[in-house]
């Protein structure tokens, strides 16, 4: 039909003038465009996650570190909370992530979630509001969390809520957080089963009877989570599937290798720089006066969403990677150190160099190897590293949480794992095999969790 009346234009361009063809060309036009398929313009769509801040994830995170802090998390457990909480913002927002796909199905015991369904819409922040809430009050109630505790997780959800409702249609808002509720309630259940109800009611025996054996430090305090080990993992198969064996035999003569790693440790302690002080207690990290080590690099990784620029998506994928593998880490290195239970530093050189020797810090209720520190640091360097390169960043973490008025900048986060790790020989309360193995034992970890906890079919780093 069109064809036929461009046809009869042109046949009949010597009868009308310029103006009057060019007339009749519009209207053809017109008339051509009015025949086609119309898309309504108004029609409503999800936003993508990706064109989301990521303002949600970090304001979370940070106030799931202060809990954490607050309610004197130990070291393991912390490391679960950040790994719960990633996973639930991230499963929260991953269906407005088109290359992307949900963990359910990956993992042992966790099955297909609650998705959106087909043509509503829904906010991707509003759904992360409602399954971090749920998810970690589960975690806290699971602790016998104080009441104040959940008034500020019920106000964070509120505060998020009331931001969502300037931009988002309530309906909207109110579908969101349903569903957002769905998978944090699927998510608690999967936790449930996570083998940490049942560690908490098993017996444990203390060594004794061989000086290579580790014995309490500090009189009062029970040995910690002494069956860490068992709990189910996220990207590893087993428990003991990246532990190094530590391959240094245990000696009281001065010319073995054991004897001179303790003496080691003696003399960096006696003879302790300004600065190796620094980094000592900016890594120290301890339960009660911060949010655990995990929580250390959870906050680096809220620091990295400001100085990247990090959109919604990148950066729910950056927590579930690196909460996935920290807690990990806590799992592997909890494994090994109640399978060698290895005398820490303190008991070793009292009894062998210098009786009246004490640590620059206080030397933790478990055994020595390996150190916990370097498993966890460097699995998160090496899912860091594998997400965005090499990348110069520095650490805000003490002046954040209050503890330390000081900071430190780093040219990468290989750096910054290493520095964490000899944090510990300065303190006095590790030998430096535990401190290099344990870097080399949280690496696997870290590629554990990269290979098996698939978030794209494509690489996951940039």
């Amino acid at each position: 039909m069109i064809q036929t009346q461009m046809g009869k234009l042109f046949m009949s361009t010597k009868k009308f003038s310029k103006k009057r063809f060019i007339l009749l060309l519009l209207a053809v036009i017109l008339l051509a465009v009015s025949a086609s398929p119309i898309i309504a313009q108004d029609e409503a769509v999800s936003v993508p996650t990706a064109e989301h801040d990521a303002k949600i994830a970090t304001d979370w995170m940070y106030l799931l570190y202060t809990l954490v802090r607050d309610e004197t998390i130990n070291a393991p457990a912390a490391s679960r909370f950040y790994a719960y909480a990633g996973i639930a913002l991230y499963e929260a927002v991953v269906p407005g992530m088109p290359s992307n796909f949900s963990i359910g199905g990956q993992v042992e015991g966790l099955g297909m979630l609650p998705y959106p369904k087909d043509g509503l819409v829904y906010d991707y922040p509003s759904v992360a509001n409602a399954s971090l809430a749920t998810v970690i009050s589960g975690l806290f109630e699971e602790a016998n969390a104080s009441d104040d505790t959940f008034a500020r997780i019920a106000a964070m959800r509120e505060e998020q809520t009331n931001l969502r409702l300037e931009t988002v249609d309530a309906d909207v808002l109110e579908r969101s957080l349903a569903l957002g509720d769905e998978i944090g309630a699927a998510l608690s259940a999967w936790r449930a089963d996570d083998g940490y109800a049942e560690i908490k009611t098993y017996d444990y025996e203390l060594p004794t009877g061989d000086p290579s054996m580790w014995v309490p430090t500090t009189e009062g305090r029970p040995p910690l989570e002494p069956f860490w080990g068992l709990l189910r993992p996220f990207g590893m198969s087993f428990g003991e599937q990246c532990n190094v064996p530590m391959r240094m035999e245990f000696s009281t003569d001065p010319d073995s290798t054991f004897y001179k790693q303790a003496a080691e440790v003696m003399k960096s302690v006696d003879n302790l720089t300004d600065e190796q002080k620094e980094i000592s207690l900016f890594w120290i990290d301890t339960p009660g006066l911060t949010g655990a080590p995990s929580g250390h690099w959870t906050l680096i990784e809220t620091q990295l969403v400001e100085q990247m620029g990090l959109k919604l998506d990148r950066a729910a994928e950056m927590y579930i990677l690196v909460g996935t593998a920290l807690a990990d880490a806590f799992i592997s290195s909890w494994n090994l150190k109640y399978q060698d239970n290895l005398v820490r530093p303190v008991t070793y050189i009292q009894a062998n160099l210098r009786r009246n020797w004490e640590p620059f810090v206080q030397t933790p209720s478990f055994p020595e190897y390996p150190s916990g520190h370097s498993v966890a640091s460097g699995a998160a360097a090496e899912v860091l590293t594998t997400m965005f390169g090499q990348v110069a960043f520095t650490d805000r973490t003490p002046i954040i949480n209050g503890h330390q008025p000081f900071e430190r900048s780093f040219t990468s986060f290989e750096a910054a794992a290493s520095e964490a790790a000899i944090s510990r020989l300065y303190g006095g309360i590790h030998y430096r095999a535990a401190i290099e193995n344990g870097l080399r034992q949280g690496r696997c970890v870290g590629q554990q969790v990269l290979n098996n906890v698939r978030l794209r079919s494509i690489p996951q780093g940039e």
